[in-house]
């Protein structure tokens, strides 16, 4: 029995050196296997996802349209505090940032608050806009899961709309260390736990 426990032990500590050896590597794989990027083209709409308080995701896509990929940009979001919306804060600093007040469509999404019923609200609202296509921008270790909630919800509502995402780099989340930070840290955790429910619920 001593020799069986002995040798689990053994097994143990070699796995957490070779663990510790390759953190680096392995570490990164986590990270990176969270972001998704497709190569852009000229879109009829840049979606920007709420959620965010760095204006990391509104100064990417403001970048995007600065390089004529999108024809407006798209806020939407929710009231968070009575009487602020996020689209509206969004919107203000997109206008700082140098876009044109006629090239920014910003509403406030309706119905659940996540990144479903976000995605539900705009697909509509592009319906509307009659907009064939996207460009969908947020942070990058969101995008998988955007990708894949926007995909769903296009086909849900079957709706006729390419979607292509484009990752912000978010301070918050230092790629591709991002183990090196507490927000790091338990933004990945979360965002895989998040992942997992899309699966199962979408």
């Amino acid at each position: 029995m001593k020799i069986k426990v002995s040798k689990w032990l053994w097994g143990i500590l070699f796995l957490a050196i070779i663990l510790f050896v390759f953190r680096t590597p392995v570490f990164e794989e986590i990270g990176s296997f969270l972001v998704f990027q497709d190569e852009l083209e000229p879109s009829d709409a840049i979606v920007v996802l709420s959620g965010s308080n760095t204006g990391n995701r509104i100064e990417e896509a403001v970048r995007v349209f600065d390089k004529g990929m999108g024809k407006v940009l798209v806020f939407s979001g929710y009231s968070y505090y009575p009487g602020m919306d996020s689209h509206r804060g969004m919107k203000q600093y997109a206008i700082k940032l140098g876009v044109p007040d006629d090239k920014i469509v910003a509403e406030k999404a309706t119905g659940e608050i996540s990144t479903w019923g976000e995605a539900l609200a705009n697909i509509k609202l592009l319906e509307s806009l009659k907009a064939k296509s996207l460009i969908l921008v947020t942070s990058s270790f969101h995008t998988r899961r955007s990708h894949w909630v926007y995909e769903r919800a296009i086909k849900s509502l079957k709706m006729d709309i390419t979607l292509r995402v484009q990752p912000a780099y978010d301070p918050t989340v230092p790629y591709p260390r991002w183990w090196e930070t507490r927000s790091g840290i338990i933004k990945v955790f979360l965002e895989y736990i998040k992942l997992f429910y899309y699966f199962i619920a979408y």
